[in-house]
């Protein structure tokens, strides 16, 4: 088992919730198909059957193999060409488990007719029964050819290609085939069809095609149970729940609790009868320990923590000497807001199995709790045992913004880009700092360069934006072009387009230069049409329509925008202007009763500040998880 430790994100458990599918996999299911070759489709169909082929073929009937394998053997002493008897007593063979004995017929027939598909797919199968599949693809995928495409051989080489991972191949294989005849090769073809879509990462046609298999025999327990499993795959939750449900009741099998946890996690449903029920069970100590660290995977994958604490708690007793699954119990009661007892849990470990990961989250623990030295103490314990780790100087030193240390936050992010120079999310945090303390110039620098050294420039560009939209002057002319040149390159970045537009207006404004109008009008309209939930757009086409006194337009985008953003103090004034403008003097009046609301609902400039620092940390946090 993987360790549950924040590996992407300081604040995430990496739950491994597919680890149970092990139970119920869509592993290929083919048998139906592969012993569909049968004597009747691998052996030679002349018109008239020799009279040593009729009475072995009469044996076979009575279910007399003996007899038919002795009349074959005796013909073939005389007769040993004879590749249509060979290939009978081949097939009589295969069907009395002989294979070592068909495997010489099959071979014999080769070194006579090499192109006899009936013998390579014979032969291709008995490999395959072996689980040899290197050596059987190549024959069955000849046979296939040879056959021009024989229904059940191009299928049985379907199957061994999706054994072999190769889901592509599987699937061209079983293209144009239509299902067999027979309800047990028809069940055996449709779950080969849905282990393929599986593997293809088509879950919605694996569920069907199993759906498809379940629909011939609805009472199979099997089938019902690989058909849940699919459905889940599919996120179809509440037909996996009807389907494990009541299968789970029967056989109290952990499995199927898993399945139907799981399934009922994904809906919303009550979970709590399953999970008693689930607890309950039985096993062996070892069973118990992968059991219960299943059950606590699946849990936090679903951001259960709560729940996931008493499963590792118990698999803490049962094998107290493993590390990882102490953290992982004191990451859930962190996570679940038991601070004092993650607390407790990493401290037990950290006399024992001290480690970065382990300071840092005890750091995570002592914040929460509001013990902010400590938490500082641990930061840097982190960075003491694992110095070369980008994570942990980050991690202290956004403990440090959130406290406004500002010049500390300084020391230690000089000291990890000194360390990790091609760092974006270093450099971002560096700029910011330089922003809080009062440098929009300094923070610029740092988030054009921060840009510059990342391979996805955008959430740089993004924070480069906001510093840039929260100051009353000119725009920076390097932000602006950045900006700009990052839009243009990718028109589905609404955010940045409508950066590049606002803050090319504001140059503009301030200038008195109406020379760019229709381009700042232009790319306004783009960032509105690609952010149409986002009031600022539209906000910002109000101000420069009225800019140039195109007053029913600034109309028109200034109501929009104080719809979309009806806290905005900015809008309501702009509206009273317009009105009055306008005439509507009484329409006037109400805007600018709602300007003086909203503007005494506006937070002071250090409580904007903490909202900002607030914002930061959480989006940068965010950011660090992709």
């Amino acid at each position: 088992m993987v360790a549950l430790s924040r590996k992407k994100s300081r604040h995430s458990i990496l739950g491994q919730s597919g680890v149970w599918r092990l139970l119920v996999s869509l592993t290929v299911c083919v048998v139906g198909l592969i012993s569909g070759l049968s004597a009747q489709e691998h052996r030679a169909a002349p018109a008239q059957p020799s009279i040593v082929i009729a009475q072995a073929q009469s044996f076979l009937a009575a279910g007399n193999p003996a007899a038919a394998i002795q009349v074959l053997s005796s013909h073939l002493h005389e007769h040993p060409k004879d590749t249509s008897a060979r290939l009978l007593l081949a097939d009589t063979y295969v069907s009395t488990k002989e294979n070592g004995q068909a495997e010489d017929q099959y071979e014999a027939i080769l070194k006579l007719a090499p192109d006899n598909y009936r013998a390579l797919a014979g032969l291709g199968e008995l490999y395959d029964r072996a689980g040899n599949s290197e050596k059987a693809e190549p024959m069955l995928a000849r046979a296939a050819t040879l056959s021009h495409g024989a229904p059940k051989i191009k299928t049985a080489w379907a199957a061994v290609l999706a054994r072999q991972h190769r889901y592509k191949d599987a699937s061209r294989a079983l293209a144009g085939i239509a299902p067999p005849g027979s309800p047990e090769e028809r069940i055996s073809f449709h779950r080969l069809k849905a282990s393929v879509a599986a593997g293809l990462g088509d879950a919605a046609t694996a569920a069907s095609e199993m759906e498809n298999a379940l629909a011939l025999s609805p009472d199979q327990p099997g089938l019902q149970m690989a058909t849940a499993a699919a459905e889940i795959q599919a996120k179809n939750w509440q037909r996996s729940a009807n389907l494990a449900g009541p299968l789970f009741s029967k056989t109290r099998d952990p499995g199927l609790g898993f399945m139907l946890l799981e399934a009922q996690l994904g809906s919303g449903d009550d979970i709590r009868p399953t999970l008693e029920t689930l607890r309950k069970v039985t096993l062996p100590e070892q069973q118990e320990v992968l059991f219960r660290r299943r059950m606590a995977e699946l849990l936090i994958s679903h951001e259960r923590f709560s729940e996931s604490v008493d499963e590792l708690k118990r698999a803490v007793v049962l094998e107290p000497s493993r590390g990882d699954l102490e953290f992982n119990l004191a990451l859930a009661q962190f996570k679940s807001g038991r601070f004092d007892d993650a607390l407790a849990s990493a401290t037990s470990l950290q006399k024992t199995a001290d480690s970065a990961e382990l300071e840092s989250l005890i750091a995570d623990i002592q914040e929460a709790r509001g013990d902010n030295l400590a938490a500082v103490r641990s930061y840097q314990a982190a960075i003491a045992l694992a110095p070369n780790e980008e994570k942990y100087r980050l991690a202290l030193a956004l403990d440090l913004i959130q406290h406004k240390s500002f010049e500390p936050a300084r020391v230690v992010l000089k000291q990890a880009e000194e360390l990790h120079p091609e760092s974006w999310r270093v450099r971002v945090a560096s700029g910011m700092v330089e922003y809080f303390a009062g440098s929009a110039e300094d923070a610029t620098k740092k988030l054009l360069k921060a840009a510059d050294v990342a391979s996805e420039p955008e959430p740089a560009l993004r924070y480069l934006g906001d510093i840039q939209m929260d100051q009353t002057g000119t725009p920076d002319p390097a932000a602006l072009s950045r900006l700009c040149e990052y839009g243009d390159a990718q028109p589905n970045a609404g955010k940045l387009q409508f950066y590049c537009a606002a803050l090319f207006f504001r140059r503009d404004y301030l200038a008195n230069d109406r020379s760019h109008t229709d381009e700042i009008l232009r790319r306004l309209k783009a960032a509105a049409k690609k952010t149409p939930n986002d009031a600022s757009p539209r906000c910002q086409l109000g101000k420069a329509y009225r800019w140039i006194e195109r007053w029913q337009e600034a109309l028109g985008e200034s109501e929009t925008c104080a719809r979309l953003d009806p806290n905005s103090a900015d809008a309501h004034y702009r509206l009273a202007q317009i009105y009055q403008h306008l005439g509507q003097q009484q329409r006037s009046e109400q805007e600018m009763k709602l300007y003086q609301a909203a503007s005494a609902r506006l937070a002071d400039e250090n409580a904007r500040r903490d909202e900002t620092i607030k914002t930061f940390l959480y989006s940068i946090q965010k950011d660090s998880k992709n």
